[in-house]
Parts: C-alpha cells; structure tokens; sequence
C-alpha cells in the first residue's frame, strides 16, 4: 500500500519551525561601517602639536597627565627684541616682586634724584629681567640695592642709563656667580671683576664684545647686564 503524506501535515510541521526559529522583532540589520574620511592632499596631519608661549612667564608651566608628551612647548620667559626698552618703576617693581626679587635702599625711599633711594625708573627691559633670569637660575635670595638713581658712575653702560643694578651679597648667590663665571681682572677700586667669557678674551670694559660683567664690591655685586 502506498502512503501519501497529507498536505495539511506538511503545512503544519512548517508552522510549528516558523515559530521555532528567532524573531527580530523589527531590528534592522546594522549598517557596514562608513570608511574614513579622505584626508585634505593641501594639508599635512601629524601627531605632535607645537604650542609657543611668549612673554613674560612666571613659574613654570605643567601639563595634565593625558596630554604630557603631546605638546612641544617652546616657552619664552621674555621678549628679548624688546631688552633695550625702558620700563617705569612701577611696574619693574611688580615684576621683581612677582619673581621673589626683593628690593632695599638705605633711605628707604625710590626717588631717583636721590643717591639714598633704590629706583627703577627708566631701567632697561632687558637689565631686569636678567635679574630676575638670575634669581630663577641661582635659586639663591636676590635683593636688588642699586638701580638708576644718582650718585653711581657715569659712561654708557652705567646705572643712570639702565645697565647695571647692585645686588646684595650673600653666600648662595656670591658662590653661583664665582662657580660660573671666570674671573677676569680686578679694577682700579680694588673690586676683582667676574665675566662668563674665557678671560683670555682680551676685550676691554666698555667693549660691544665683552658681554656681561660683575663687579665684587665690599657690600654688594655691581653687576652690568647686557
């Protein structure tokens, strides 16, 4: 006897598969993932990025932990283009008092047609920020007690017209500037004379060339910054 399956069984057994089989439930496949976006021919991508701080800069500067080693900075403490500026007192006071830089004048007093007082005015740019440069290298306690006021030496790179500033001694700043710089001479005063020059250079006070110069004096440094 021949058996035929029954056409209503078959549908059935489909039925109950369909039901078997997983729904999506109205989920729609996920789209193939879009490639990058095509880079600019006209423009060059890297990976470090350079940050330039200019002016005048005080303490020092620090990253964020994620994003040290990304940055190149090139940090400019101050704009040497403008060293032979001249500044008002005020405000080389705030930037030496800004700096830890402090200030002393046996008159107590700022007043530069007085050779008693300590004054700022008129000092150059670039004189003070080399003493504040000195305070941030040395480490050591920096007192300025002569700047521009009367009763100093005249000539052209004198304390009247900006050059030079008087800086107190003590021992961790006379160390410093004797352990880096050369001994050169002394001069007619008796005060031997400390450059950052070899002191076989040759080159005579008051040269282009010479650059800076200090001058150990009894109570103070005389110190010509150029």
């Amino acid at each position: 006897m021949e058996v035929r399956p029954s056409w209503r069984g078959l549908a059935g057994i489909g039925t109950a598969v369909l039901i078997c089989l997983p729904m999506q439930h109205g989920r729609d496949p996920l789209p193939p993932p879009s490639p990058p976006p095509a880079a600019d021919p006209g423009v060059e991508v890297s990976g470090e990025v350079s940050v330039e701080v200019s002016g005048e800069v005080r303490g020092e500067i620090s990253l964020p932990p994620l994003l040290a080693g990304t940055f190149i900075a090139t940090v400019k403490t101050w704009d040497t283009m403008a060293a032979d500026e001249r500044i008002g007192h005020a405000r080389a006071a705030g930037l030496l008092l800004d700096a830890g830089v402090r200030r002393k004048s046996t008159g107590g007093c700022t007043d530069r047609r007085r050779p008693s007082c300590t004054s700022l005015e008129a000092i150059r740019y670039g004189t003070l920020m080399r003493t504040i440069d000195l305070r941030r290298d040395s480490g050591c306690p920096v007192t300025v007690t002569g700047g521009t006021e009367t009763g100093h030496a005249d000539g052209r790179y004198s304390h009247g017209n900006g050059y030079k500033v008087d800086l107190a001694h003590n021992r961790c700043l006379d160390a410093y500037i004797t352990g880096a710089h050369h001994y050169w001479r002394t001069r007619a005063d008796g005060a031997a004379l400390y450059r950052a020059a070899p002191p076989d250079m040759g080159a005579e006070v008051g040269s282009d060339m010479r650059g800076d110069v200090w001058a150990d004096e009894p109570t103070h440094w005389d110190v010509l910054f150029r």
